[in-house]
């Protein structure tokens, strides 16, 4: 008797073999490299947001310092600041003051300047 071939019998080939396992390599690459890729970018959002907190905290210093200056540069404030610290620097009397000023052109318009 002869050995007949089953014709139903689904047989997989080396061909189909090897395009089935590069598509799944081509997904896994692709996958893994859209992982990476969204990873990258939430690192960088995260050093952004870090940066973006550190410059915050300066201009913070930076308006504090501006406080202080303007504290210091404040003749009351400077008088109480130095009674505080108990400093050996005395008092100067407003009326021992003299003020200079240049001479000022009355047809030139003045900007920035006090009389």
């Amino acid at each position: 008797m002869m050995h007949r071939k089953n014709r139903y019998k689904n047989r997989i080939g080396a061909l189909a073999i090897c395009r089935l396992v590069l598509a799944g390599a081509l997904l896994l690459a692709s996958g893994g490299g859209f992982v990476l890729v969204r990873n990258s970018h939430i690192i960088k959002g995260d050093e952004i947001h870090e940066v973006e907190m550190a410059i915050e905290d300066l201009e913070e210093e930076i308006e504090l310092w501006e406080v202080r200056i303007a504290g210091v540069r404040d003749r009351q404030e400077l008088s109480r600041r130095l009674r505080w610290v108990q400093s050996d620097l005395e008092e100067i009397d407003s009326n021992r003051l003299v003020e200079m000023s240049a001479p000022v052109d009355e047809t030139k318009p003045v900007v920035g300047l006090y009389r």
